[in-house]
């Protein structure tokens, strides 16, 4: 069954963000934090915990005190929640609201569908063709430039965040936000000929894991960190703040 995971209200969040900068105190803007954090954790509590990391590649622990932990890989490194008092713990340069979120998208969206090994667009995703263009300005031109014309740049930085190289252009690398949202990074350094560029390719199954718009976030995160581990400054609408 393509696409079995309804929606989160991004639109909601990317407002409130929005709204941070311009006249939101720091007390209001913790509030909205925690809201945000809580509607996602109240989605998955009653969930079947075990069963869901069975079905989504993660491990489940129990704990002393009855409840349990969650332990999800992400970008080489992983990711901890603590149930049901709903800790996350991220690690360093890889916390940011955007991730703490999608993590809990994931416990509750995970549905047992192995990865297919076919990389696909972004506009090739249910219901991704309306937003597919909104990537090349926020995520494929801003890596293309960054990285272009640099070889050996993208790996270094890559292989730091987990990222396992793949025969594909000039420079590309799978990376696993989580168990089975792999995603594929392709680089192309450009010539005297031709400007650089970059495409950012989704596994199929991605899609039964995520709904499209958690995908876009989640390949926007993953350009985010890269950006801010080569150590540019890059503004662009909904990219670095979900480095905070």
């Amino acid at each position: 069954m393509e696409g079995c995971s309804p929606s989160f209200a991004w639109e909601t969040l990317a407002w409130w963000v929005g709204d941070r900068g311009a006249h939101m105190d720091t007390s209001s803007f913790e509030a909205r934090r925690r809201h945000v954090i809580k509607a996602a954790l109240d989605e998955i509590r009653d969930l079947d915990l075990r069963e869901q990391a069975r079905r989504g590649g993660f491990d489940c622990e129990d704990c002393a005190d009855g409840g349990c932990r969650l332990i999800l890989t992400s970008f080489g490194s992983r990711i901890e929640m603590e149930m049901p008092s709903g800790e996350i713990s991220l690690p360093p340069g890889m916390d940011s609201l955007s991730m703490r979120v999608l993590a809990l998208r994931y416990v509750k969206l995970s549905c047992g569908v192995p990865e297919s090994g076919e990389w696909i667009a972004y506009r090739d995703l249910p219901g991704g063709r309306f937003y597919a263009a909104t990537l090349v300005p926020t995520i494929e031109q801003p890596l293309a430039m960054l990285f272009g014309g640099k070889p050996g740049m993208l790996g270094e930085i890559s292989r730091g965040l987990g990222g396992i190289a793949a025969p594909f252009g000039d420079e590309a690398y799978v990376f696993r936000p989580f168990p089975r949202t792999p995603l594929l990074l392709v680089l192309h350094w450009g010539d005297e000929e031709f400007a650089p560029g970059s495409r950012m390719l989704f596994d199929r199954c991605c899609s039964h894991y995520l709904n499209t718009d958690d995908l876009k976030v989640l390949a926007t995160q993953l350009a985010a960190f890269l950006i801010k581990r080569a150590g540019a400054e890059v503004e662009i609408d909904n990219l670095l703040w979900m480095v905070e």
